[in-house]
């Protein structure tokens, strides 16, 4: 094992679901990050791949479901499953991994996986879901964060104007002292908060370029200009998994733009690297319910209280 495969699609609205799983599993992920599951495919949809399939809690009145699959014998192991109630509007999938070392153990530190669709009519709720992302970025915790925004990166500029399609321009820009902008709020969210996007640190750091490529965008939509690329479609890294990231690329070709109106992601990540990180202590806080030591308690204090002991380790 010398490469760790994470893939991300959005497959719209589930429609061209074989092809699609045809495709994945020709990538052999180990991870794979799915927008849009429809009611009735999870499972299908696992047994397709050769993964384990954790979705989202659903959504009342949508059938777009987030989900994250985990190659089954692979060498990540999904260790915990978070359901984000809370969620607006489609629930992130978020699971905990840890890598499976060659003895069968597990590593010490895990990595929170995120699978995102945010809201497609709403700068506020993207603000919003994006925000408790961050809450993933303490020290010491390590994320992984992949979907589709449905907003652009710090530095788009769009020429609104040409858009007639107002909806649409409603939907993704804000207003602010009379004006509307491109809304670039996730993304300054996930930066400020310390995560690293993927594809920049490939275009910076890796050479490569095309890392930055449009996801979304090359289809003709009415009063939308025709050719228009955007890249909505991200992956976000905790800082110290960066080093471990060797490839990152927006997958493409006829046969892609066919099945969907997103293209597929696809990051690698040297196992060397990310096992060593994986091992690396880390110093963050430890929850408990106790937080004087045996020594203060005194002598006479209830049995369950002098030998309780420190709490578990955080959940990321």
């Amino acid at each position: 094992m010398s490469t760790i495969t994470a893939v991300n699609w959005n497959l719209e609205k589930g429609i061209n679901w074989k092809e699609g799983a045809a495709w994945i599993r020709s990538q052999c992920p180990d991870i794979y990050f799915h927008q849009e599951v429809q009611p009735g495919q999870l499972d299908q949809l696992s047994e397709l791949l050769g993964m384990d399939g954790y979705i989202a809690v659903p959504r009342p009145g949508s059938s777009n479901d987030n989900a994250i699959f985990v190659r089954r014998g692979g060498p990540l192991v999904c260790t915990e499953k978070y359901p984000q109630a809370w969620a607006p509007w489609h629930a992130p999938a978020n699971i905990a991994v840890r890598l499976r070392d060659s003895d069968g153990t597990l590593s010490p530190r895990q990595i929170s996986c995120v699978s995102v669709h945010a809201c497609y009519f709403s700068p506020e709720l993207r603000i919003v879901e994006a925000r408790w992302c961050t809450t993933l970025a303490k020290p010491g915790w390590l994320a992984m964060l992949l979907g589709d925004w449905n907003s652009y990166r710090v530095g788009t500029d769009i020429a609104w104007e040409r858009y007639t399609d107002d909806a649409f321009a409603a939907n993704r820009t804000f207003e602010e002292n009379g004006c509307r902008g491109t809304d670039i709020g996730p993304d300054r969210e996930l930066l400020a908060a310390g995560f690293t996007e993927m594809a920049r640190h490939a275009a910076e750091n890796l050479r490569q370029p095309n890392a930055l490529a449009a996801t979304s965008g090359y289809r003709d939509y009415p009063g939308r200009p025709a050719g228009t690329g955007y890249c909505i479609d991200r992956g976000y890294l905790s800082a110290e998994l960066a080093p471990a990231l060797t490839s990152f690329m927006v997958c493409d070709n006829p046969d892609l733009r066919r099945l969907s109106d997103h293209l597929p992601l696809r990051a690698e990540f040297d196992a060397t690297e990310l096992r060593a990180i994986l091992h690396h202590p880390a110093a963050m806080y430890q929850p408990h319910d106790n937080r004087h030591t045996g020594a203060e308690i005194a002598a006479d204090a209830p049995a369950h209280l002098r030998h309780r002991k420190s709490g578990a380790a955080p959940r990321q």
